[in-house]
């Protein structure tokens, strides 16, 4: 099994990169599990109810203040509570992960920038999937 470093990785809000990101995570989709016992039952038993959670995105890194096509945009859509269909996780240069087809993300949190005396600035976002499951496209190759 071969381990995947961050070189080659980014998260692009549509064709531009939001600058000065250096981390994402990607939850996935979680079935929604729910009990179905009944009286007289000694050993609960579950079902899945055929819906699940599409997951959340999270991703952070320095604050850029000149990076006005995808920083900024993100705190805008955060505000709007516009959905976006165009935010792509990439793990190498010809591997990303993106909703499907006919689902959104929907920014649940963007941070302004967080300064302190000794470091860089930082800022974080969130989303929540919806509608559709991220999907990986693309092959992993470590170039």
């Amino acid at each position: 099994m071969a381990s995947i470093g961050g070189k080659f990785a980014k998260v692009m809000y549509g064709s531009n990169i939001v600058a000065g990101m250096g981390t994402f995570s990607i939850t996935g989709f979680t079935p929604d599990i729910q009990e179905d016992t009944a009286f007289g039952d000694t050993v609960k038993k579950f079902v899945n109810a055929g819906i699940g959670d599409p997951g959340k995105v999270s991703f952070s890194g320095n604050y850029d203040p000149a990076d006005t096509t995808g920083q900024d945009v993100l705190r805008d859509l955060a505000a709007s509570g516009t959905g976006v269909d165009c935010l792509y996780f990439y793990i190498s240069t010809s591997c990303f992960f993106r909703v499907a087809a006919g689902g959104l993300i929907f920014m649940t949190k963007a941070d302004y920038p967080t300064i302190n005396k000794s470091g860089l600035g930082t800022c974080s976002f969130e989303g929540q999937v919806s509608a559709k499951a991220m999907e990986k496209v693309g092959t992993y190759s470590a170039a």
